[in-house]
């Protein structure tokens, strides 16, 4: 039976929609039902984006109980396939509600979702695969409304905003199984996610699904299982939060024991931690518990005891964090790329050449390579129209450069119609983060924000770095070694191996982020050690040398 309670409806899977496969829908059902008393005689579960069904269907297929199923989705081609596949399915008891599910929760009188006069009370079991969509896909008005009603703050993602309104439709008790991106376990931007479902659920597991490329999709996906608090914001003594951790592995060593089997879902459906084969690709699965932090501005570290162990053996040698040394800053930042970073201005006309005192070199991390970069002086430059006059950055005064005056004129509409450097009230030509002008002279650490391995290089040429990259200069009260300790640290395996434990934000192709929050976390030795000496000195054998060679220290 499909129930229209509104004539029109928002489409709000149109962007972000990726229905789940069907092998994976049952999965995720498995799980979620595996926490389910067998002594309950009925049960209500909930699909709020039920696209064609999929979730729904699986958790008919493998529920012992008797089901009560609502299902609800705003795009009709979608909610008239999912009523088509429940009644060839003989699928009792389903209710499907064309809407959309953000609207029809009644966040105000805490009644959870209605239609019409008819009042769907809170629900035992909510499986969802909600769809991810970023607030600037979303539209600011619309992102604003729906935050409002929720109670959020800052940015929000779509999901993000169903998690809080699944929540209200939950039973205190009610489990809850849902797809979302991995991103919130390990960005710092994902810190309200973390502490929203650490304060309302009991965390039973987190499937982080990791390059499996399960989804047709840019984000990478995450299955989290929890059961509602009773008294939401206590914490409570119960079960120890499990995760599952899957990625694809390109580095197989002869000593891995490899256990082939018939599909990335049987992997899926195990308890141990391993390597295996399917379809030609390796997968390495980690399985342990999740450690939840007081303060949720960090990640959620998801390691064996192993490496947990590991872990602590690193840390209890070392007497520096980077962030101690020094600030891991982000490059600049001009929102007119097209208009600043050149590796041709010569080509130009000469009375539009910039004067070449304004014109930089500049790293990115196109040419971004361990030790030295593939380029010791950038080609590509930047019109950089900045300066300090009496320890204050501030734009440059055109009239003292003609020819860049009259170039950035040919690009004045672009320039100005970055309204956001005006209401700042900046110059209309001027970069959005220039960063500090004094410091870009100093010998300083680059490295790109993405790649699959580490490459840190040291500038000693007063480059500026682009956006897509970070750059640290240690405080004057180290010496010019710390610049070289931190770099043969972070180039090592040990230190990737450290990243990716407790940072674990893997992209596609096995690329890593490397945020701020992440490398100003890295420990360093004592530079006194023995230890850091020899580091030193093989970095700046690979670093000051000419052809310096791509080398790992292991």
């Amino acid at each position: 039976m499909i129930i229209t309670p509104i004539p029109k409806i928002t489409k709000q899977k149109a962007t972000g929609s990726h229905f789940t496969p069907t092998e994976l829908a049952t999965v995720i059902a498995r799980r979620l039902l595996a926490e389910v008393d067998e002594n309950s005689e009925f049960l209500s579960v909930l699909d709020p984006a039920c696209g064609d069904g999929e979730l729904l269907l699986a958790m008919a297929r493998e529920s012992k109980n008797k089901l009560k199923i609502i299902g609800v989705e705003a795009d009709l081609d979608s909610i008239e396939s999912a009523d088509r596949r429940m009644k060839e399915n003989n699928i009792p008891n389903t209710t499907l509600i064309k809407g959309d599910f953000l609207e029809l929760v009644n966040h105000e009188e805490n009644l959870s979702l209605f239609q019409n006069e008819i009042l769907l009370d809170p629900v035992d079991l909510i499986i969802a695969n909600p769809p991810y969509v970023r607030t600037q896909i979303l539209g600011a008005e619309k992102a604003q409304k729906l935050a409002k009603k929720f109670n959020l703050s800052g940015r929000v993602d779509l999901y993000q905003i169903f998690l809080v309104a699944m929540t209200l439709q939950l039973k205190p008790g009610g489990l809850l199984g849902v797809i979302t991106s991995n991103r919130y376990l390990s960005t710092t931007g994902g810190k309200s996610i973390r502490e929203f479902l650490d304060n309302n659920y009991e965390i039973i597991q987190i499937m982080d699904l990791g390059d499996t490329k399960l989804f047709d999709a840019a984000v990478l996906p995450a299955i989290f299982f929890g059961r509602k608090k009773v008294d939401s914001g206590i914490k409570k003594v119960g079960q120890t939060p499990r995760f599952f951790r899957i990625y694809e592995e390109t580095n197989i060593k002869e000593s891995n024991q490899v256990t082939p089997v018939s599909s990335i879902y049987e992997i899926l459906e195990r308890k141990e931690s391993g390597t295996f084969l399917t379809d030609g690709k390796y997968y390495t699965v980690s399985v342990g518990n999740i450690i939840i932090p007081k303060n949720h501005k960090g990640p959620w570290p998801m390691a064996t005891d192993e490496e947990l162990n590991w872990v602590k053996r690193i840390e209890d040698k070392m007497k520096y964090r980077v962030k101690d040394i020094g600030k891991v800053r982000v490059g600049i930042k001009t929102t007119a790329d097209n208009v600043f970073i050149k590796s041709d201005w010569d080509k130009l006309p000469e009375d539009l050449q910039p004067e070449k005192g304004l014109l930089r070199p500049l790293f990115s991390s196109e040419i971004a390579s361990r030790w030295q970069p593939l380029e010791k002086i950038p080609s590509q430059r930047v019109l950089y129209p900045h300066t300090v006059e009496e320890g204050k950055r501030k734009a440059i005064d055109l009239e003292k450069y003609p020819r860049t005056a009259a170039y950035l004129n040919t690009h004045r509409e672009q320039l100005e119609g970055r309204e956001y450097v005006l209401k700042a009230k900046r110059k209309w030509y001027e970069i959005w983060v220039p960063q500090d002008p004094l410091a870009w002279t100093s010998p300083k650490i680059v490295f790109p924000d993405i790649s699959p391995e580490p490459k840190f290089f040291v500038d000693l040429e007063g480059c500026i770095v682009d956006g897509n990259c970070y750059w640290i200069i240690p405080e004057k009260e180290f010496s010019e070694d710390m610049l070289f300790l931190i770099t043969a640290v972070s180039n090592t395996r040990l230190m990737t191996k450290y990243h990716d434990i407790m940072f674990q934000n893997k992209l596609y192709a096995g690329r890593r982020r490397y945020f701020t929050q992440y490398v100003e976390e890295y420990p360093i030795p004592d530079p006194d050690s023995d230890y850091a000496k020899k580091l030193v000195s093989l970095a700046k054998e690979l670093i000051l040398k000419e052809n310096s060679p791509n080398k790992v220290i292991e």
